[in-house]
């Protein structure tokens, strides 16, 4: 991966399912120093890298998506495109977007984004 899509900058978030596709209630926080400091997500902007890590309800793990990429802010809501997932992760994400009543799998597409209010 070239230096220059390293980001600096991470996203802890709890994972929901909304009317549009995923969302999450997170943190946005600076990877470059020995304790992490938490960032107002107005300090972002559109085209800066991200990491994630996506926190399950109900569940103690999480998923680390290593690459993505801000789309836009505003206020506290930040919209994510995921950029670089494990297809391990993907599936994760796949099998959670998935509603119980309607086994057909999700739109990949709309595992790709999601929305984070931090």
């Amino acid at each position: 991966m070239p230096a220059g899509l390293l980001s600096q900058i991470g996203i802890d978030c709890m994972l929901s399912k909304g009317r549009d596709g995923l969302r999450g209630d997170g943190c946005v926080y600076e990877l470059s120093s020995a304790h992490p400091v938490i960032l107002n997500p107005e300090k972002l902007r559109p085209g800066d890298y991200v990491k994630l890590r996506l926190w399950f309800p109900e569940d103690n793990t999480y998923s680390l998506i290593e690459l993505a990429e801000v789309q836009w802010v505003k206020n506290e809501w930040i919209k994510i495109e995921l950029l670089l997932v494990s297809p391990k992760d993907q599936a994760r994400l796949q099998q959670f977007a998935t509603p119980a009543e309607n086994p057909l799998p999700a739109p990949t597409r709309m595992n790709e984004q999601i929305m984070i209010r931090a």
